[in-house]
This record gives C-alpha cells, structure tokens and sequence, in this order.
C-alpha cells in the first residue's frame, strides 16, 4: 500500500472504557475525520482487558487506517486534541479514560521521543493491536523485527487473537 495523495497513512488505535464505551468511538472518529483525516479502513471492536494494577472496567478498542497531511509528530497533535474534546484528563497512568487515543504505526516513520515511540512499543505484545495492525496494513514491516504484520500476527498470536476470521472476539 502506498501513500495516498492525502497524505501519509497511520494506523490509530482508539479505546474507552468509560460509558457509553460504543459512543466515545465514535465521537473520535467522528472528531478524526472532522480534521480533514480520511478513515481508510477498520477493525471490528474489541473488548479489552485493562493493563495495569488498578481496577476498571474492560476497553472498547478499535483501530483505524487512516490518511491525512500530517507526518510525525502531527499526528500526536491530533490524538491529543480529539481526547481533549472527548473530556479526556491525563491523571492516573493506565487508569479508566472516556478516550485513549494511540498512534501505533506511521507508513515508513520509526523513530522515539519522551512524548511518542513509533512503532507504539505495545504493538507486538498486545493482542488487538498486532492482530488489528495485520488486518489494516497486513504488508506493512516492522523496522526492528524485520517482518511483515502479517509475518509477526502468525507469530505471535495464539487462540481467539490468531488470525482467521476478523470478527472472532469482536463486540459492538
């Protein structure tokens, strides 16, 4: 897949596990696309177990193949201004949010600032984002692995998570 004449191409991972879960995924692609981002293509929904210590409900995740004129950096401009309008309040790390919003892959971009990491380093140990990067950019490489999404999704992931059928596990 190549670049389109939007822009550059990234894949964006949105959660909530806050009510109405369903709703906050959709005011940010809503909000994403308002910004002049075109959604490309999309997962199905995910229910998510949260990572950490602290106790909350279960996640909502979806990701999004999306195009804009944006590179690097921008694209955190963007994540941060859609959870800000979605009430989102950086506090408690890896607590309950109305909105999380990730960059987990920029086409051709690999780089690492206090701020950001792309590759997003969750990507190869987290389920959803492995098998949703292998559905959207299935040819995409990884620059430190060396391996197609594809190539890491067959490695890595194993029972309802195991690449097949795109709707196993998913959820409204």
């Amino acid at each position: 897949m190549k670049q389109s004449a939007a822009g550059s191409l990234a894949v964006l991972a949105l959660g909530s596990n806050l009510p109405s879960r369903p709703r906050w995924l959709d005011v940010a692609r809503a909000a994403i696309e308002g910004a002049g981002i075109e959604v490309l293509a999309t997962t199905p929904r995910w229910n998510t177990v949260p990572i950490g210590t602290v106790s909350q409900p279960d996640y909502l995740n979806q990701l999004l193949l999306v195009a804009g004129r944006r590179r690097g950096a921008e694209w955190l401009e963007l994540v941060r201004a859609v959870e800000a309008r979605a009430g989102r309040r950086r506090g408690l790390p890896k607590g309950p949010r109305t909105l999380d919003l990730d960059i987990i892959l920029i086409q051709d971009e690999s780089w690492a600032t206090a701020e950001l990491q792309v590759p997003h380093p969750g990507l190869l140990n987290r389920p959803y984002l492995l098998r949703g990067s292998a559905l959207l950019v299935p040819d995409w490489i990884h620059p430190e692995e060396g391996l197609s999404m594809t190539e890491l999704a067959w490695r890595g992931l194993t029972g309802c998570w195991a690449l097949g059928d795109p709707a196993v596990g998913s959820s409204g």
